[in-house]
């Protein structure tokens, strides 16, 4: 069995029913990407305040790097890296100044200079007070005191809130460079499109359950998608019969046809060929509907 960097059993914190993070049996592989993903409210902040010893589970057990969080947290934090999605921006210090700081606390001098090679990729100015940036600035500077320890566990609340896409796709490869090194990096998130490019294995959570964790590949004939036909004329929903995985089609009298589907996009793209498509629209994966595909089949298995 692959060692893993977490694990939990039965973990639970449970505000009311449904809320909260309830029965989470956990499993991050050591070296890998993990996408934790889950709609708002549906528990992954909650399950992350347990990982890092914010809050003390009601009932279960859980391993972070081997260490009961509670128990070892002081060298636990010694070695893992945290982003919570509403981590305040410190008041009296501007960037250059808190890095100078951490590198103090941590006894690691390197700090400073690995923040600030950080820093340039993410173009953050690191000369301004926290209370000055802006939101996704906020989470540049969240980002680069996480890593600049180089930490053998990463872990990411809604990191890429508020950054463009050119930033979201920097983060990314710096995500895959920690990995590259053997480390670490759980990274939570309500968009599977943001994860799907980074992760090597996924959880689902919803409504505080963990409804399946899977490695990203098998993810493909799971997902739920959409994609946009356009014709010259109106094409009947039936032209489409046969083809496995399709879930829903809308006919619209202009020629668009909307189709979502589960898994491999090839024989719908190879009808929509043969049909005289005049163009095809692919969107992103809508989570909603994989969650409930997946929870739908966690029910079923009860």
């Amino acid at each position: 069995m692959a060692p893993t960097a977490i694990t939990s059993t039965d973990l639970t914190y449970e505000y009311a029913p449904g809320v909260g993070a309830v029965g989470l049996d956990l499993e991050v592989p050591v070296g890998e990407v993990y996408g934790f993903l889950g709609p708002n409210g549906a528990g992954k902040s909650t399950a992350i305040r347990i990982l890092t010893a914010l809050i003390r589970p009601q009932r279960g057990t859980v391993s972070v790097l081997g260490l009961d969080p509670w128990k070892d947290s002081t060298e636990l934090h010694g070695r893992i890296g945290v982003l919570m999605s509403d981590q305040p921006a410190p008041r009296h210090h501007n960037g250059a100044s808190l890095l100078t700081l951490l590198a103090k606390l941590r006894s690691r001098p390197d700090v400073v200079a690995r923040g600030h090679e950080l820093a340039e990729r993410l173009s953050l100015d690191l000369s301004k007070k926290g209370h000055e940036l802006s939101l996704g600035n906020r989470q540049k500077l969240g980002l680069v005191t996480a890593l600049a320890h180089e930490p053998e566990l990463v872990i990411l609340d809604e990191p890429t809130n508020g950054l463009d896409p050119l930033l979201q796709r920097e983060i990314g490869l710096v995500l895959r460079e920690i990995v590259d090194e053997g480390r670490t990096v759980l990274l939570s998130s309500h968009s599977l499109h943001d994860v799907e490019a980074v992760a090597d294995n996924v959880g689902f959570i919803r409504d505080a359950i963990l409804v399946e964790q899977l490695p990203l590949a098998a993810l493909a004939d799971r997902a739920v998608r959409k994609v946009i036909l356009r014709f010259d004329a109106e094409i009947g929903a039936s032209a489409f019969d046969g083809i496995e995985g399709i879930e829903t089609i809308r006919v619209l009298p202009d020629g668009e046809v909307t189709i979502q589907y589960r898994g491999p996009v090839a024989d719908v793209l190879t009808r929509a060929g043969e049909l005289g498509a005049q163009t095809i629209e692919a969107h992103p994966v809508e989570l909603e509907e994989t969650f409930l595909a997946l929870y739908r089949g966690y029910e079923e298995g009860q």
